[in-house]
């Protein structure tokens, strides 16, 4: 019995010295684990930023193709919008084309005969509208000088309208000067040229009157009144963009008490629509207009009164 006792005690005092041992052991891999976890942490925060920059490029790149892919539409007589613009730079590219060289974004009458010109030079059917055949051409035309980006002078909105590109060599190429008469090309105000061809000289510069004229507006109106909505419609004398101010409290101050509506597009008819608004109830409001050489021109106030319900 004796012996069993003193066996007992002396593997109690054996445990009792190997917790501290213990005890330090779970500190340090507590502490290795911790540390481990915080690199994984590191490397999962490393990969979730390279994701978001993938993620951005996808989203820059699929913004370029969606620019590309409205060169794709098929265009007529009527119609406006940014691939219209590109049109217009297109054929501006060749004053025997396009004289009048007016980027828009509105398919008028003058744009209708650039592109008839455009079809008797490449030998399709002259008819004045853009189908599959003459996108197919005008494609070529976007590979061989691609288009640039220009100011509009819409400062407060940072639209861009395209910009017929001329390739700098052409201006200094005896090669592709003898074959064209050694005209220079007309560069665009637009482009910025390298230095080296910019000290060459300005001749193939071009020079234009500025436009200091406003816009005139006149047809101010406001027309298909609902419950909560209405358009505002009015004419300029020139292609200019359209801004509607509205508020129910008279007169009407921007930007204090005015909400505001904008289109871009570069058109002579205007028409805005404003929804959201309260049944019943007086909107004050003031129409303007800037054309693309920035001279802008506003309406005095009007009104209309939403129906009642």
């Amino acid at each position: 019995m004796k012996r069993i006792f003193i066996g007992i005690a002396a593997a109690g005092i054996l445990l009792t010295s190997g917790i501290p041992v213990f005890a330090e052991t779970a500190t340090t891999s507590a502490s290795a684990l911790i540390q481990t976890l915080q690199q994984q942490i590191v490397a999962l925060q490393a990969q979730l930023d390279a994701l978001a920059k993938a993620r951005a490029a996808v989203v820059a790149a699929s913004g370029q193709v969606t620019e590309t892919a409205q060169l794709l539409r098929n265009l007529r007589e009527g119609m406006s919008g940014d691939d219209v613009k590109t049109l217009q730079a297109i054929l501006a590219k060749d004053s025997n084309l396009y004289p009048e060289g007016l980027i828009s974004g509105f398919f008028g009458k003058a744009t209708a005969r650039a592109v008839k010109r455009f079809q008797e030079r490449e030998n399709i059917s002259a008819v004045g509208s853009v189908g599959p055949r003459t996108l197919e051409k005008l494609a070529k035309e976007l590979e061989k000088d691609p288009l640039g980006k220009e100011d509009d002078d819409q400062k407060d909105h940072g639209e861009k309208r395209p910009c017929a590109m001329v390739p700098p060599g052409h201006l200094i190429a005896p090669g592709w000067l003898r074959k064209h008469d050694n005209e220079h090309p007309i560069v665009p105000p637009c482009q910025k040229l390298p230095p080296g061809i910019e000290r060459e000289g300005d001749d193939y510069k071009a020079t234009t009157t500025p436009d200091t004229s406003a816009p005139i507006i006149s047809g101010v109106s406001a027309t298909n009144i609902t419950l909560g909505s209405g358009h505002i419609v009015w004419t300029t004398n020139e292609n200019a963009d359209s801004s509607v101010w509205y508020s129910t409290s008279t007169p009407i101050i921007v930007p204090a008490n005015a909400s505001a509506v904008y289109s871009g597009s570069l058109i002579s008819s205007h028409n805005i629509s404003l929804s959201g608004l309260a049944t019943s109830t007086v909107y004050y409001y003031m129409v303007g207009s800037k054309d693309v050489a920035g001279n802008s021109a506003t309406s005095t106030q009007y009104s209309f009164t939403t129906l009642v319900q």
